[in-house]
C-alpha cells in the first residue's frame, strides 16, 4: 500500500508543505524513519531528530517553526499519525464468528449473533454475550454477567458474576473484574470479612490494560465511565466511580469509595486514598499521593499532593535547607565571636 502526501493530507485534514506528489509506503519513528516512510513530531523533545531523519515526510502541528523538505501540518498530530498507523498497519481482523468446540458454554447463557467464543472459554449460567462480541481463549464469564456488543475480551480475562461490560469495550489479558473488595472489620478475636454484594459496571468504549484488577462494590457498583482508558497494572478498589473520558496510567492504585469526575488524568504510580473526590478535569502528576479532595481543574503533584506550582517551590526550598543550615552556623559563630 502507498499514498501520496496529497492523499494523506486529505485523510488527516492537513496541509502539505513541500512535494505533495511524494509517495509514502509505511510509518516509522522519527529517529528510525527512512525514505518512503512518514513519521510525526508531537513532542518537541524529539525535535533534534528532524535534522537527521530520512523520512519522506513529517506530520507536525500547525505551530511548528522548523523546516523540512516535506511537512504535513495538522491540528492534532497524534490523531493524524494514528490514522496512518491504522492505514499502513491495519489492526488484526476480528476472528470469524464461531463457538469453539473446546469452549464450555452453559445452556442457560444468552448468546447473540456473530459472536466468537475461543477455546477454553467458560461461560456460566445466565451470562449474556451480545452481538458481535469476541471472547478469546481461556477467559471466564461468570453467572449473570454481560459482555456488550462488539466488545473484545482478550485471552485469560476473568469476569466474575453480576458484572457488566458495555459496548465496544476492549479488555486485555490478565484483567480481573469483580473480585471482592478489600472489606474487613476487626472483632475481639480476629478479623471478619464484610460481604461484597455489589457488582462492576464498565460503560461503553472503555479500554482496560493488561493485568488490571477492578473490585466489585460492597453494596452498590464499582463503575468505569464511558470512554475512559486504563493502562496496565491498575488497581481499582470497591465502590470507586470513575467518570467519562479519564486517562489512568500504569501502577496507579485507587482506594475504595473514591469518586473521580470526568476528564481526569492520573499519571503513573499515583496512590489515591479512599473516600475522596477528584474534580472534573484535574491532573495528577506521576508518583503523587492524593490524600484529600482535589478541586476541578487543579494540577497536583508530590506526596502528599499539592498544587503543582507550590510543590515545585517546596522542592526547591528543601534543596536549600543544607545551604541555609551552613549560613545559620556561620551566623552563630559570628555572634559568638562578637560576644567574646
Amino acid at each position: 500500500m502507498q499514498l501520496t502526501l496529497a492523499k494523506i493530507a486529505e485523510m488527516v485534514d492537513g496541509r502539505v508543505e513541500g512535494d505533495d506528489s511524494a509517495v509514502v509506503h509505511d510509518v516509522a519513528e522519527i529517529q528510525k524513519a527512512k525514505k518512503g516512510e512518514i513519521t510525526f513530531l508531537s513532542n518537541l523533545k524529539y525535535e533534534h531528530f528532524v535534522d537527521d531523519t530520512e523520512a519522506e515526510a513529517i506530520i507536525v502541528n500547525e505551530q511548528f517553526k522548523g523546516e523540512y523538505k516535506n511537512l504535513i501540518r495538522v491540528k492534532n498530530v497524534n490523531l493524524a499519525f494514528s490514522k496512518m498507523l491504522e492505514y499502513f498497519r491495519p489492526s488484526q481482523t476480528r476472528p470469524e464468528p464461531m463457538i469453539h468446540k473446546k469452549a464450555l458454554v452453559s445452556e442457560e447463557a444468552i448468546l447473540g449473533v456473530d459472536i466468537y467464543i475461543g477455546p477454553g472459554v467458560i461461560i456460566e449460567d445466565k451470562a449474556v454475550i451480545e452481538n458481535g462480541a469476541v471472547v478469546k481463549a481461556n477467559s471466564y464469564i461468570g453467572t449473570s454477567s454481560r459482555v456488550g456488543a462488539n466488545s473484545i475480551i482478550y485471552p485469560g480475562v476473568t469476569l466474575y458474576h453480576d458484572c457488566t461490560i458495555g459496548e465496544n469495550v476492549i479488555v486485555h489479558s490478565g484483567v480481573v473484574i469483580g473480585s471482592d473488595g478489600y472489606g474487613f472489620t476487626r472483632v475481639e478475636d480476629g478479623i471478619e470479612k464484610i460481604p461484597q454484594k455489589g457488582g462492576v459496571i464498565i460503560e461503553d468504549n472503555v479500554e482496560i490494560g493488561a493485568n488490571c484488577t477492578i473490585d466489585r462494590g460492597t453494596v452498590s457498583n464499582t463503575r468505569i465511565g464511558a470512554g475512559s482508558k486504563l493502562d496496565n497494572l491498575i488497581q481499582i478498589g470497591h465502590n470507586v466511580e470513575i467518570g467519562k473520558n479519564c486517562f489512568i496510567v500504569a501502577q496507579t492504585g485507587i482506594a475504595g469509595s473514591t469518586k473521580i469526575e470526568d476528564h481526569v488524568t492520573i499519571a503513573g504510580q499515583v496512590g489515591v486514598a479512599g473516600h475522596i473526590k477528584i474534580g472534573k478535569g484535574a491532573q495528577i502528576a506521576a508518583k503523587s499521593g492524593i490524600t484529600k479532595d482535589v478541586p476541578p481543574g487543579k494540577v497536583m503533584f508530590w506526596y502528599p499532593a499539592r498544587e503543582q506550582r507550590q510543590a515545585r517551590k517546596d522542592i526547591v526550598n528543601i534543596r536549600r535547607i543544607s545551604k541555609l543550615k551552613e549560613k545559620i552556623k556561620k551566623l552563630e559563630r559570628e555572634i559568638e565571636t562578637m560576644k567574646g
